[in-house]
């Protein structure tokens, strides 16, 4: 009898190691190759599941993107505080530090290849949507031209936030990440 095989979870299961990858050794480190000696596969293999390294290399930035994404929501649908809502994004832990590196690897780039440019500008709209919604839902201000406003100005604290701490662990320590994006929330809200 033939194995049966859910190409969808295996697929994914190579995005992720190529994820893993990036996030230790870079994009230029990570070889097809070695996804598929973790993967216990061929290279063939993988190429059947991704038609090009591009390809692997958007999938495994896409799965990390929408991890992120589906944890923000689930905190805003479950009316956990703002603050709470938005620390998810930042690197509190070893798996969004190793997401942190891979968006990193990606911001790279995106400054010389459209595609990454046009995946980078779509995903960070989408940041900006996320970080609104949960703004609005928070209830700390009303939609319109102010909350959107803020929901970028937040995103944008965010991810330096998450960018120094990726470069300086040791002096951006997860309750200093947590502290800082509070009195970006502080200055950006009305007291509440």
């Amino acid at each position: 009898m033939p194995k049966i095989v859910d190409h969808e979870a295996r697929r994914r299961q190579v995005a992720e190691i190529a994820a893993t990858l990036i996030a230790q050794r870079g994009i230029e480190g990570t070889k097809v190759r070695d996804i598929a000696a973790l993967a216990g596969c061929s290279t063939s293999i993988v190429s059947h599941y991704f038609h090009s390294k591009h390809e692997l290399l958007l999938s495994s930035y896409r799965l990390r993107m929408e991890r992120t994404s589906s944890r923000i929501d689930e905190a805003t649908m479950a009316g956990v505080p703002l603050q709470d809502i938005l620390s998810a994004v930042l690197p509190l832990d070893e798996e969004r530090m190793d997401s942190w590196r891979i968006w990193l690897a990606f911001w790279g780039l995106a400054t010389t290849d459209e595609s990454f440019l046009a995946e980078q500008r779509q995903r960070s709209r989408e940041a900006v949507d996320l970080f609104h919604r949960a703004i609005i839902s928070s209830g700390a201000v009303t939609e319109g031209d102010r909350s959107l406003l803020i929901a970028q100005a937040l995103l944008s604290a965010a991810a330096g936030i998450a960018t120094q701490a990726v470069y300086d662990p040791d002096r951006w320590s997860p309750d200093r990440q947590r502290e800082i994006l509070a009195q970006h929330i502080a200055g950006l809200l009305p007291p509440g």
